[in-house]
């Protein structure tokens, strides 16, 4: 259930580009990668010059105990990326509406997107936007009925 809770998520940020969000995804987007889109050959030559641990995180484990402090009554629901030191946003938390706290780390070379709620490249998160989105998709997850996950064509 909750991998289909997160697809959902992921696919109505993704083609949510004229919804009710604000910004609009690809803004938001644009803004969490805090520079404009790369091409393929701005990628390629991105590698050769990356520092592991300066340029990404290199975490192999989740540090503890975790920043977050996750209860029932919080208001933080839902995925959250870690923006401390030495996490960078690979590690991020799940804060469920009963208070409970579940830690997660992304593969090495990416790490958590806040608007599209995956472990994405890391040149395409700036960490430090990230907190400025943890209720941009989150609220959609989280709104029971009232959940809307594509906006209406019509």
């Amino acid at each position: 259930m909750q991998a289909l809770l997160v697809l959902s998520a992921l696919i109505a940020v993704t083609f949510a580009a004229n919804g009710d969000q604000s910004p609009k995804v690809w803004d938001a987007l644009a803004k969490l990668r805090g520079k404009g889109a790369l091409t393929a050959e701005a990628i390629q030559d991105l590698y050769p010059t990356a520092v592991a641990g300066t340029d990404f995180p290199i975490n192999s484990v989740i540090p503890q105990p975790r920043a977050l402090k996750c209860s029932a009554d919080s208001g933080h629901h839902g995925l959250i990326a870690d923006t401390s030191k030495p996490s960078d946003c690979q590690i991020y938390d799940r804060c469920s509406q009963n208070g409970e706290l579940t830690s997660y780390i992304c593969p090495n070379l990416t790490r958590f997107n806040q608007i599209t709620l995956i472990c994405d490249y890391w040149y395409n998160v700036d960490c430090g936007q990230s907190a400025q989105f943890v209720d941009y998709s989150n609220s959609r997850l989280y709104a029971g009925e009232k959940s809307i996950f594509l906006d209406d064509q019509n």
